[in-house]
């Protein structure tokens, strides 16, 4: 039902604006409801408790910058390589302030929300998906085959990490680059450590473009299942 779906938006547009103005801990449900302009019952109606309500509100930041990923890859077969993916994704995330909060682990916006466990199976997913990313890649001559998966994924996670937490955590003894610089900074340190040697295989990457696309569709798929905002199951 189209008003069903609509009120379930609002509803989170009300919680994303209210937990980016207050921090997840101060805000409510009935504040939510306030802000929405419907009653407390209504977004448990769409929403089983307050932490099913603030996780979508990330969830859905995340489906939207899968959409963007999936665009861009559609126009360049390139933007299936992990430097190029990690630079888009940086971006991305830089520009979402909810996201940022969540990858910089900041407390005073998402207190323990970024760690909730329910966050677990949909970061089993993004890891799944990273561990067959390079095994396509490495079949395909992509990726450096010097190092296992395991090594190859742990590689790209961590040097992930460290560019998201490097400014938060250091404060005013940080370097300061603007977003741009950092992400071109964090897509050559990866094409450092994990691209193979020389120019990518254009032929490849051609080739390859409808199958990456395809497991990358499946991803933001998995994410936007778990964006909940229709009446619960029984």
């Amino acid at each position: 039902m189209p008003g069903q779906h609509e009120r379930g938006e609002r509803i989170l547009d009300a919680a994303a604006d209210l937990v980016l103005r207050w921090g997840y801990k101060r805000v409510t449900i009935e504040d939510v409801a306030k802000q929405a302009g419907i009653g407390k019952g209504t977004v448990y109606l769409h929403f089983r408790n307050r932490s099913e309500l603030f996780l979508s509100v990330l969830v859905r930041e995340s489906v939207a910058m899968t959409a963007e990923m999936l665009d861009a890859l559609r126009r360049d077969p390139i933007m299936m390589l992990p430097a190029e993916q990690a630079q888009m994704v940086y971006l991305g995330v830089m520009k979402r302030p909810l996201l940022r909060a969540m990858f910089s682990r900041n407390i005073e916006i998402l207190g323990d929300l970024a760690v909730d466990p329910a966050m677990q199976p949909l970061r089993r997913v993004k890891i799944d998906l990273f561990g067959d990313l390079f095994h396509v890649l490495r079949e395909h001559g992509l990726v450096r085959t010097d190092q296992d998966i395991e090594s190859q994924r742990y590689v790209m996670s961590a040097i992930q990490t460290g560019f998201y937490l490097t400014g938060p955590m250091l404060g005013p003894f940080a370097d300061t680059h603007d977003d741009e610089a950092a992400a071109k900074l964090l897509a050559h340190t990866i094409r450092q450590a994990l691209h193979a040697d020389g120019p990518p295989d254009r032929t490849a990457l051609e080739a390859l473009q409808p199958k990456v696309f395809s497991m990358l569709q499946d991803f933001h798929n998995a994410l936007a299942a778990t964006v909940h905002g229709g009446a619960p199951e029984d």
